[in-house]
């Protein structure tokens, strides 16, 4: 009987190593993914690239186009009359922890946790006018905004089909560097400092979460502004997972 027994767990322990060697073959190391969250930037593409570098393991590097939405009306008596030129763009980059007491799975596939650092900025030059006592002044408005996120994120990843994966980072709250440059050209008698002011604050109703935060300071007087605040990181990709099926 003991021996009956013993047999059994030695055949036991086997197959388990065999079926973690298999597993271990079937994790490939390279995802190409493609951000399909668009609610804050519609106009974007933003490509990653996550690398696995241990089982549960792995980095990321983020970069791409993004331009920052239209601005319209911006207060009663100031509005964009058009978009002269806009361009901006993202980098980024992470490290990822995937919890092995949560996930049946080896990296990229599961629950993960893990640092982030990312960068955007927008320029824009855009035509303004302004109602000045029922006169309309025009002026050629420049802005360049630029957002630096130091975080840490909670996310989940599922593969399908051995090559297709779903990427969801749920929770991403950040220390974020708020820095803005403004600059009015043209031939008007409305007061800039204002004007500027009324801007940025249409500018930030993108954020609706810093309303409190930042609302309560200006533009200086050489249209600059530049805050710490927090920041919040939701976003969803849709990935390739490809390579060469590897034992680890």
């Amino acid at each position: 009987m003991l021996k009956t027994l013993l047999i059994l767990a030695s055949v036991l322990s086997f197959t388990t190593i065999v079926l973690a060697q298999q597993a271990q073959e079937l994790q490939r190391k390279n995802i190409i993914k493609i951000e399909i969250t668009h609610a804050v930037y519609p106009h974007s593409l933003v490509m990653s690239y996550e690398r696995i570098t241990k089982p549960n393991q792995s980095f990321c590097f983020t970069g791409g186009y993004e331009e920052f939405p239209p601005i319209v009306n911006i207060s009663s008596t100031t509005s964009v009359r058009q978009d002269l030129k806009k361009h901006g763009f993202k980098v980024g980059a992470e490290y990822r922890f995937y919890l092995r007491s949560e996930n049946r799975h080896l990296a990229p596939h599961g629950t993960y946790i893990g640092p982030y650092v990312s960068y955007h900025d927008f320029y824009n030059k855009r035509d303004i006018e302004v109602d000045v006592d029922g006169i309309k002044e025009n002026a050629e408005l420049e802005t360049d905004f630029m957002i630096t996120n130091v975080g840490f994120q909670l996310g989940h990843q599922f593969v399908f089909g051995d090559r297709w994966t779903l990427d969801v980072v749920a929770i991403g709250p950040s220390i974020s560097n708020y820095h803005a440059k403004l600059k009015l050209n043209g031939d008007f008698t409305f007061d800039k400092d204002e004007v500027q002011s009324e801007i940025f604050l249409k500018i930030l109703d993108r954020f609706p979460m810093l309303e409190d935060v930042l609302t309560d300071k200006e533009v200086s007087d050489n249209g600059k502004f530049d805050s710490w605040s927090f920041g919040w990181r939701a976003q969803l990709h849709v990935g390739y997972y490809f390579g060469s099926k590897r034992k680890k």
